[in-house]
């Protein structure tokens, strides 16, 4: 006989109630009846609206398990009642090979060992291992791991992949690369890596000053060099650039120039002429501003370790121009100062991100959201940046530094 999803359904549920039960684990003293209520299965079916003919294709479907000697229908006016489970271990074992199942215990064995094979391996990440830990209490106290073997099979090695990978790699391509197929890492698995990679606090320092749970999962991929789209780093400028196939590129401040996030390993070189250095938070401002005798830096979104990398190269061959970063004046675009300082360990000094530019442009700020007040009072209490941000919070004012590179060329 094949069996339909509904009726796959009710034997799932009855089973679970059993394998759930003390008559299961041999602790109970008494014979269990186990029985579920026919809208555990069809929601709609006491309902005086659902549809006759659907009704009576459920009923048909729960009477032919019982004419299998599966289950038990109880009936009160004229309707199903309840489904009760024809508790024998014959029927049980019947019913594990209709839904093409182990029994629990011997399940629960196999994913103790998977999960405590994958966590001994040396070459497993601390991540890894913490997971497969979770997941191997969770069994042990009784409970059900959080996926499937097949599903924790894919994320431990989208985790490998993704926690050893140091190259720039696209979404689609990791899909594809890990899991055989473009769309099943957005459809499936790209939540629950995330939400791993996030609860494990390795990307704490990382993320705590994203705005929301959209930048936070940027943030966090694009440290592992994985990205939704090619990502470039854009400058302008008087330089000259040196690859190590040989290729030399000039640039100049009159024409922009891009080249990928992942080519910029192959930079041996890059000789800057201008005496200054600045990068620029926001690609706007970056097309706008034009000082002369300075280099700009448009590093395309979130600084991971890549670009930062990138930048300690420049510096290591530049190291005697003033370096300079040009962000919004408000506690975010500080943050991104301290950051970009913390880990290039180059001293970037502020560009017009003053009180001056707050005075002067003050018919463009914004009001400070609550979550501006708790950054600005955090870079108060470190140390930084003390009086910009005591203007801010007593005057209420933050500014985008688009304002500025738009207002300042026609000065």
């Amino acid at each position: 006989m094949i069996y339909s999803n509904i009726q796959k359904q009710i034997l799932q549920k009855l089973l679970t109630k059993y394998e759930s039960s003390k008559t299961y684990k041999g602790t109970n003293s008494v014979v269990q009846n186990f029985s579920i209520k026919p809208i555990d299965i069809f929601k709609e079916y006491e309902k005086d609206s659902t549809d006759i003919n659907v009704i009576e294709d459920f009923e048909k479907q729960c009477k032919l398990l019982e004419s299998e000697g599966l289950i038990q229908l109880a009936w009160k006016y004229e309707r199903i009642s309840k489904i009760i489970s024809i508790a024998t271990e014959e029927n049980w074992n019947k019913i594990r090979i209709i839904l093409g199942v182990k029994d629990k215990n011997t399940r629960l064995k196999e994913e103790i060992a998977f999960y405590s094979s994958v966590s001994e391996k040396t070459s497993s990440h601390k991540i890894i291992k913490d997971f497969c830990k979770t997941q191997i209490e969770r069994l042990q106290g009784g409970k059900l791991a959080e996926y499937s073997l097949e599903d924790a099979n894919n994320i431990i090695a989208l985790l490998s992949f993704i926690l050893q990978n140091k190259n720039e790699i696209l979404e689609r391509e990791l899909s594809i690369s890990v899991l055989a197929n473009s769309k099943t890492w957005e459809s499936k698995y790209k939540t629950r890596i995330l939400r791993i990679l996030k609860k494990s606090g390795y990307f704490d320092s990382l993320i705590e000053n994203c705005a929301d749970e959209k930048e936070v999962n940027k943030v966090i991929l694009e440290e592992c060099n994985i990205f939704a789209n090619p990502s470039y780093v854009y400058f302008k400028g008087n330089g000259t650039i040196f690859f190590e196939n040989g290729n030399i590129t000039k640039t100049c401040s009159e024409i922009p120039f891009a080249i990928s996030s992942a080519s910029i390993e192959k930079i041996t070189s890059f000789e800057i002429t201008d005496s200054k250095i600045m990068t620029v938070e926001n690609l706007t401002s970056f097309n706008r501003i034009n000082n002369s005798d300075t280099f700009y830096i448009f590093l395309s979104g979130y600084h991971n370790s890549a670009k930062q990398n990138f930048l300690k190269k420049i510096y290591s061959q530049n190291a005697k121009k003033e370096y300079f970063h040009f962000g919004d004046i408000d506690p975010d675009g500080f943050y991104i100062l301290e950051n970009l300082r913390s880990k290039t360990l180059i001293n970037f000094e502020p560009y017009k991100m003053g009180i001056t530019e707050l005075k002067t442009y003050s018919a463009f700020a914004k009001a400070l959201e609550e979550n501006d007040i708790s950054k600005a009072k955090a870079l108060i209490g470190n140390g930084c940046h003390k009086e910009i941000m005591e203007y801010m919070l007593q005057h209420n004012q933050k500014l985008e530094q688009e304002i500025i590179s738009w207002k300042e060329e026609y000065k």
